[in-house]
């Protein structure tokens, strides 16, 4: 099986559709954020297109990522490149509910890491909430190294700080 990253397309709108259908179906949290088909401002669901049109624009902050087999998105990922990332951190992941557990996320970060490198991150500091396990897991496997905890004040939630060189 062979993995790559690609832009999101016009292309890839009835996978895209699909992936985000069974997301809402299963519930819990949608990541990376940029994947997410409701404005925060409207609160509402908008079209492919116009979601589209979003990502393009936001490219000089964040560029963004499906991650694919050979003929299926099994996640996203996205890469910020705004410098004050705060707990964001550089990057968000996720992989949709029906190809989690399969090692996709841990390759995923792999593939996107020399992408960050050549942004001059470095470190590269990613973050996850201290009670998802599998992101720890998956940041670990790409040689993270836990630097410190912080609560998000925003959620209450503690975050783990991971770097990576």
């Amino acid at each position: 099986m062979s993995f790559k990253l690609v832009h999101p397309s016009i292309n890839h709108k009835k996978q895209f559709e699909e992936m985000m259908d069974e997301w809402e179906a299963f519930g819990g949290r949608i990541n990376p954020g940029a994947i997410r088909r409701y404005s925060h401002q409207q609160g509402e669901p908008v079209s492919y297109e116009k979601w589209l049109s979003w990502v393009e624009n936001d490219k000089k902050i964040q560029e963004l990522f499906f991650f694919m087999d050979d003929e299926k998105i099994l996640g996203a990922i996205s890469i910020r490149l705004y410098k004050d990332i705060g707990l964001e951190g550089h990057s968000g992941y996720g992989i949709r509910p029906s190809e989690r557990e399969k090692g996709y996320a841990v390759q995923m970060l792999s593939i996107a890491l020399p992408f960050m490198r050549n942004y001059g991150f470095c470190p590269i500091i990613i973050t996850c909430d201290k009670n998802n396990i599998g992101s720890a897991k998956t940041i670990l496997h790409n040689g993270g190294v836990l630097k410190g905890e912080e609560i998000d004040v925003e959620t209450g939630e503690t975050v783990q700080i991971y770097h990576l060189l």
